[in-house]
């Protein structure tokens, strides 16, 4: 693979005082062939875009989206505070039991709903809120639950906020401190017992405390490569997303830890995903989200495939041409355009001046299709400049000038807008 790089409508229950674990509704049975355990559930804003990418941070108000069952059935809904947490009470709207409607497979989306939770008893963390844990039982799974960790930023519902109208009232100035009774100087402090140093032989954790804040390298085009805290805690670190564009639209690849918790080093391919299309001509990654961390990656790496995911990746330079002119102009029979001066970025061959033709020895489909011809080959510099001069025009008509250059092994290619000469 060789690439290169750029760099619901809300169901509301009953409200429900729970304690620290809070569990809605009771197993189903489910009599039938079970789905498997190909499904699974993801935390989104309210509103969010159904594509598979899980929001690790959330407000009061989020939705819960199933993804990829394999026939209509019931989902049971469970929420447990986590830590640091774990003590708050939890009070959800939402529904107990969610109906998933019509049967899904892969990335299909199955349902959505909407819950709302408040928190008594416990402050929340500072920059995080709460920490809460999602489960969910389905039919036909075989009793394999789907559970989510995640943060709501959400204000604990039992304390009223101070009235700013009713000022404190200030301590009374009239009774100051007894400066009369000064400490006894004659009784020092006993040097004699020092304070207990660390132990020397425990050394520090070269790790030191753990971030929410810990940053994973930039993807490339074989996918991204995480190497995770070794302090990271369980249940944080489990998805993966990759959001790619293709010429086939938008997906997000997730990649999901069933049986615990992604640790150490881990390269998380695109190739080794069942639902990427090793056949596809070119892509972009824009997106990347790792679960336990606050930081998401943005950007473009965009990559060119040759459709086999057993070669290795090389980065392409994008070939870019600029101060090209594009528009229309007018000039008289037997007159030149005004010659041009551009920078050429990433360019391993010389410029093409080419001027679009529809009439030529094609036949009858190239004189109605119409095709770019090569007027001329302009050369760059060193410095990556040219100037690009323009053929004398004998003939009245409209003629359309465009500059190219071609891709190699190491560069993308470029094309320009079009210029639309007038003659008259």
């Amino acid at each position: 693979m060789r690439g290169r790089l750029v760099t619901a409508a809300a169901t509301v229950a009953t409200a429900t005082l729970v304690p620290a674990f809070m569990l809605i509704g009771a197993n189903a049975a489910w009599a039938g062939n079970g789905g498997g355990n190909s499904g699974t559930v993801k935390i989104s804003e309210v509103g969010g875009a159904a594509d598979e990418s899980n929001d690790p941070h959330v407000g009061c108000s989020f939705d819960v989206q199933w993804y990829g069952y394999q026939r209509a059935a019931k989902s049971e809904v469970q929420f447990e505070a986590q830590a640091p947490t774990k003590d708050v009470d939890i009070t959800v709207t939402g529904p107990k039991t969610v109906q998933l409607g019509a049967p899904a497979t892969g990335s299909q989306l199955n349902t959505v709903r909407t819950y709302t939770l408040a928190f008594r008893g416990e402050d929340p963390q500072k920059n995080q809120g709460y920490h809460v844990k999602l489960s969910t039982d389905t039919d036909g799974t075989g009793g394999n639950k789907k559970s989510k960790v995640f943060w709501v930023e959400c204000d604990r519902a039992d304390v009223t906020p101070t009235d700013p109208t009713t000022p404190t009232q200030p301590t009374d100035p009239g009774t100051p401190t007894d400066p009369g009774t000064p400490t006894d100087p004659g009784t020092p402090t006993d040097p004699g017992t020092p304070t207990d140093p660390t132990d020397p032989t425990t050394p520090t954790d070269p790790t030191g405390p753990f971030s929410w804040d810990w940053k994973y390298a930039d993807p490339t085009c074989a996918g991204v490569t995480v190497a995770y805290p070794s302090n990271v805690p369980d249940g944080q670190a489990n998805d993966v997303n990759i959001r790619v564009q293709t010429p086939g639209g938008t997906k997000t690849l997730n990649f999901h830890n069933n049986k615990g918790t992604w640790s150490g080093t881990h390269a998380f391919n695109l190739a080794d995903h069942p639902q990427w299309d090793a056949g596809t001509a070119s892509y972009d990654i824009t997106w990347v989200q790792v679960g336990g961390t606050n930081y998401h990656w943005q950007g473009d790496v965009a990559c060119v495939t040759d459709g086999d995911p057993s070669t290795t990746d090389a980065p392409l330079v994008e070939t870019e041409i600029d101060g090209f002119r594009t528009g229309s102009t007018t000039i008289n029979r037997g007159s030149t355009v005004a010659s041009d001066s551009v920078a050429v970025d990433g360019a391993d061959d010389d410029l093409e001046l080419q001027v679009w033709t529809t009439g030529s020895d094609r036949g009858t489909a190239g004189r109605s299709a119409g095709h770019w011809s090569t007027v001329k080959t302009v050369s760059t510099t060193d410095s990556g400049t040219a100037r690009v001069t323009y053929p004398r025009l004998t003939q009245k008509g409209t003629f359309k000038f465009r500059l190219a250059v071609a891709g190699t092994d190491t560069s993308t290619g470029d094309t320009t807008g079009t210029l639309t000469v007038r003659v008259r």
